[in-house]
């Protein structure tokens, strides 16, 4: 199959403090347009087990397009977690309709571009377009889409530059759900923070009419590290991404927590929990990242997992956990060294990779 993709260059344009493009914007815009929409509604989505930045950003973009005149509705995979429920509740905003099964269906992606991350279905739905901020994944469609791809902290980073070059205005609650997205995605301006999300930052905060954002950003943390009346199962997969990597699959949960005492015990509980979050189906390796501001722990579970470790991380000593100091993050710290090392496997004549019955 030959991919064929619209491919974007774009160029940042700001009209002093207005939020608004000049009117060459309007190329961008009827490009977008010009993608066969079928007459059907397109569910703008984001990935499986749906974070804040994947929710919002699906919010905001399906807001524009519909801006162009495209019929789009935003879309999510699953309930929220809490962090993205309060977000969405400090917006004024309801969750997003829920699609359990993506097949027959008309999507633009954010936030992913992966079929192992996507909506079950996937694989059998129309995708016309693509968002995200990550690699480049296996989505395909032998059509013309739209994919934007560029490095930023956050997607809802990329949708603001697209409100921007497509000259549509950003009314204020959309400037609050993309502004929560960045924060949620870049731990509060702090890792991965690219140029375009400091300018999406302190432009959005222009019209955003958050007073006191350092205690939003308190009250999401406090959202994101609630976890009463979860499961250990619950917890892992409250952040949970899968992968796959020469032939091998993977999946990385990630979990934030706000001190080195919850962190130990978050530890021991995953740990306990894993062989049958294993058993139940899904990836060869289970990998789980706990982190608290300063640190983040990482434990794995599955036949060849600690190989993977080994060969990724020369710093790994045997123990059977790693610890990172400063923090690790799983798209620029984990994911790369994870992916090399089962790539080189596959090159290699591949490994006995002998995962339950699934």
């Amino acid at each position: 199959m030959i991919r064929r993709i619209a491919v974007f260059v774009f160029a940042l344009v700001l009209a002093g403090s207005c939020l608004t493009a000049g009117a060459e914007t309007a190329l961008l815009a009827d490009i977008l347009r010009s993608i066969d929409y079928r007459d059907e509604v397109t569910y703008v989505i984001g990935h499986k087990s749906p974070d804040t930045d994947t929710v919002g950003s699906a919010i905001a973009y399906a807001f524009l397009l519909q801006q162009l005149g495209i019929n789009a509705k935003a879309a999510a995979t699953a309930k929220v977690n809490r962090e993205t429920q309060y977000v969405l509740d400090f917006c004024g905003m309801d969750q997003p309709e829920i699609i359990p099964d993506a097949a027959g269906k008309q999507f633009i992606l954010v936030d992913h571009s992966e079929y192992s991350q996507a909506q079950d279905g996937m694989k059998g739905a129309r995708v016309v377009g693509i968002v995200d901020h990550h690699g480049i994944g296996d989505v395909r469609n032998t059509e013309r889409i739209a994919v934007v791809s560029l490095p930023a902290g956050a997607t809802a980073s990329i949708i603001y530059k697209i409100y921007l070059e497509c000259g549509v205005d950003i009314p204020g609650d959309m400037a609050r759900v993309m502004l929560l997205s960045i924060l949620s995605d870049t731990k509060g301006m702090t890792s991965n923070v690219t140029q375009l999300d400091r300018k999406a930052y302190d432009s959005l905060m222009t019209v955003a009419g958050i007073g006191d954002i350092d205690a939003l950003v308190d009250g999401m943390k406090k959202a994101k590290t609630s976890f009463e009346g979860m499961t250990a199962s619950d917890i892992f997969r409250s952040d949970y991404k899968e992968y796959l990597a020469g032939g091998v699959t993977f999946g990385i949960g990630s979990i934030y927590t706000g001190s080195e005492e919850s962190l130990a015990e978050l530890v021991e509980m995953i740990e306990a929990e894993f062989p049958a979050i294993y058993a139940s189906g899904g990836p060869d390796m289970l990998f789980c990242l706990i982190s608290t501001d300063e640190t983040t722990w990482m434990i794995w579970y599955g036949e060849d997992a600690e190989k993977a470790v080994a060969e990724s991380f020369p710093e790994y000593d045997g123990g059977g956990r790693m610890v990172f100091i400063p923090k690790a993050s799983r798209k620029e710290n984990i994911v790369p060294p994870l992916t090399a090392a089962m790539e080189k496997w596959t090159e290699a004549g591949g490994a006995a990779l002998q995962g339950p019955d699934k």
